[in-house]
């Protein structure tokens, strides 16, 4: 049988966004070419997985649109603004691909959201360290629908989680920040498995001011925040199980101490305290949906936080977690 082509295609439109997962109908394209050799731009980001054409997208950058692309709260909605072009990959090409590409050290950033995640990488950024907030192609990995899951190949989803990492370090290098969305936290045993040889960092912040957070920002019942709670603990226990190097960053101490936060994730930083003091004089997601001025008008429903915790109590009754694991849910349920 017949190598299918790599398309290489003209951008007619864009209509993704604005937090939705990415797709590949978000962009509308034009056939521009044909190559035989799956050999990716300089400048190429994993954007998406289209499994009806068994295929995955890359969008196109700039040089000079690049540092705004990965310095971006929100990576896939730069990509979608920004992407000059479009090229497509055959699934079974991949592996040729990930030939051509930069093996990969990832650190992967997990938390429950509302967690300080796009603080942190501000942070690392401002110390001169390699990060991108959310390549949302990993985050589709993990959220594969059950009737589609069925008809992908076995390992063919963790083989594309490897792809996306591995452009990502053709453009920030091998040791890269890579922050999650919270979504990432149902399989992150799945993402370790593209990630070559990285490490784990994951925030944490105490449980009553979290739920409050994820409430007013998302207006999520109590249940569901319990349920989010279940699933971000039943994978920092899963991570904590592996041979896996796994940090961990408290949100209250990146708002207290910023600079100890940065170095307990990343120890050989050496930041320059102005640039850490600008940071922290802004909102990390200043000019977004999740804005703080945005976050904070947002109303508690009374009798939310009884609610959340008869909630937890039922979501947690079946886990079975390691010691460390409790640990830092007791450190997370301190009073104080």
């Amino acid at each position: 049988m017949a190598q299918r082509l790599v398309h290489h295609f003209a951008i007619q439109s864009r209509r993704g966004g604005p937090l939705g997962l990415v797709g590949a109908d978000d962009f509308e394209l034009s056939l521009r070419a044909t190559s035989d050799a799956p050999v990716l731009p300089r400048g190429a980001l994993a954007y998406c997985a289209d499994f009806a054409r068994e295929r995955v997208l890359f969008t196109c950058h700039a040089a000079a649109d690049l540092p705004a692309v990965v310095a971006a709260p929100f990576l896939f909605l730069e990509q979608l603004r920004l992407a000059g072009a479009v090229v497509s990959v055959p699934f079974e090409r991949l592996g040729e691909l990930d030939k051509r590409v930069t093996p990969s050290e990832p650190v992967l950033i997990f938390s429950a959201g509302r967690a300080g995640s796009t603080l942190l990488t501000k942070l690392l950024a401002a110390a001169g360290l390699p990060c991108a907030s959310e390549p949302d192609m990993l985050t589709q990995m993990v959220c594969i629908p059950d009737d589609v899951q069925r008809g992908v190949t076995p390992g063919l989803d963790r083989e594309m989680a490897g792809v996306c990492i591995s452009a990502l370090a053709r453009v920030l290098g091998p040791g890269a920040f890579i922050k999650l969305r919270s979504q990432c936290n149902a399989k992150p045993l799945l993402l370790l498995g593209g990630a070559a040889s990285g490490r784990v960092v994951f925030i944490l912040r105490r449980a009553r001011d979290w739920a409050i957070s994820r409430h007013r920002s998302f207006a999520e019942p109590p249940n569901h925040v319990a349920m989010l709670l279940r699933e971000a603990m039943d994978a920092l226990d899963a991570v904590a199980a592996t041979a896996v190097p796994l940090d961990i960053v408290w949100f209250e101490t990146m708002v207290r101490d910023p600079l100890a936060a940065l170095l307990a994730c990343a120890p050989g930083a050496r930041p320059d305290p102005a640039r850490i003091a600008a940071v922290m004089a802004q909102d990390s997601q200043g000019g977004t949906m999740l804005a703080r001025a945005a976050v904070g008008a947002g109303a508690v429903q009374p009798g939310f936080v009884a609610a959340f915790e008869a909630a937890w109590a039922g979501a947690q009754a079946t886990a079975r977690w390691g010691e460390r694991t409790h640990g830092l849910l007791r450190e997370m349920w301190r009073e104080g």
